[in-house]
Parts: structure tokens; sequence; C-alpha cells
């Protein structure tokens, strides 16, 4: 568990709430969250994990009023999460839900941003298997297609009065091969194929993706 400085609203869109993050010197701290994650292994199931984690705290950061009145943007955030290993095949699933509180106060200050979702969601399974062992018997690297299917919405609704016809509701499907020539780095291929249901917010691309990615644990 941590108690770490909270979001900062204005940076909320109809696109998620991503850029409310905060860093370095310039993080306003007048609110503050607390995060917590738990996570239980089943000795009699080796390689499964099951677990959960959750986020809250105000995100006015005492920069949010309409109607000379304060607001402190109440921000919850709930996940939860399952992963199972056997030998080669790995599967994992993860979904989520956001509620943020007085979003029709935050919406006007957010202009063509808005407007923010009071609920949102998104989900995602996931499945690989790691080939290298049928190639190579003896080598300690990973090599493994996967397959994953993603759905999430940032507005799954919306405060009264307000449109959510905007937004970012998709399903993804992405295929690709990832490649671990030691454990600590990883180089990816994948393609994406996006399918939206709502009109998408200026500035976020659209259409499908090849995306090509390195990756490296120290």
């Amino acid at each position: 568990m941590y108690a770490v400085t909270g979001l900062n609203a204005q940076g909320f869109s109809n696109s998620g709430i991503v850029e409310g993050r905060q860093g370095g010197s310039n993080a306003k701290a007048e609110d503050f969250a607390f995060t917590g994650r738990v996570d239980y292994s089943p000795s009699q199931i080796p390689g499964f994990l099951i677990g959960a984690a959750t986020f809250l705290g105000n995100s006015g950061q005492k920069d949010i009023t309409f109607d000379n009145k304060n607001y402190n943007v109440f921000t919850q955030l709930y996940e939860g999460h399952i992963q199972y290993k056997y030998r080669g095949l790995e599967l994992r699933m993860l979904g989520a839900w956001s509620h943020i509180d007085n979003t029709a106060a935050l919406n006007p200050s957010l202009g063509s941003a808005g407007p923010i979702g009071q609920d949102s969601f998104g989900t995602y399974g996931e499945a690989a298997y790691d080939i290298m062992p049928l190639i190579w018997n003896d080598s300690s690297q990973y090599l493994a297609p996967f397959f994953r299917v993603e759905r999430y919405n940032t507005l799954a609704s919306v405060a009264s009065g307000f449109n959510n016809s905007v937004g970012l509701d998709r399903w993804i499907y992405q295929a690709g091969l990832s490649y671990k020539p030691i454990p600590n780095i990883v180089i990816k291929a994948d393609y994406r194929n996006i399918q939206d249901r709502k009109i998408v917010p200026f500035g976020i691309p659209t259409g499908d993706e090849f995306n090509l990615g390195f990756g490296f644990i120290y």
C-alpha cells in the first residue's frame, strides 16, 4: 500500500485520465491518494495467480471551481487480474473500472477535451505460448506468439446534460510475437485491428496498426 500525490483533473479528457498523472517538480500536492494491491498464488495450483488493486483519492488539487464552489473530484479506480502459466502456455485476464465525482462541474473547464466519463471500464484477455523449446530444446531464450482481445470505453456514462458520443469505445484484436534473448530484454512485433464504436476525439490515432517495440528491465 502507498500514499502518493493525487492526479490532476485538469489533465482529464474524453479519451481518458492518463494525462492527469503528475511527475517531478511540477506536481501539485494539494490532494493525495492511496493505492494498494494484493495477489494470491495457491500452492495447490502452481503457476496460478489472482489479485486486485485500487486507487482512491481527490484529483481537484484545489483548482477546480464552478459557480464559486471548490470541487474535490474524488477518483476511484478498481482492477482485478488473473494469470496462469503452465509449461509454455501463458494465460492472463485483466479488468478495470473507474468512477469520477463532480464531472458536471469539471466538464465546462475542459472545453473540447470533455466531457470526461463518470464511469469508464476496460478489459483484456491474452494467450501466449513459448515455442522455443519446440525449435531449440536446450535454449533458455523465449519466443512466443500471442493473441489479445481488448474492450474499453472511456465514456461509459457521463454527467446529465453532456454528450457521450465522442470518446474511446473500442474493440481491439491483436496478434504478435514476443522474443526474449534473455529474461530482462523483450522484442515485440504485433498487428492491431481497431474497431471504433464512437466518434474518436481529435488527435487520437485511428485505423489498424503495426507495432514494433523493445523493452528492458534492470
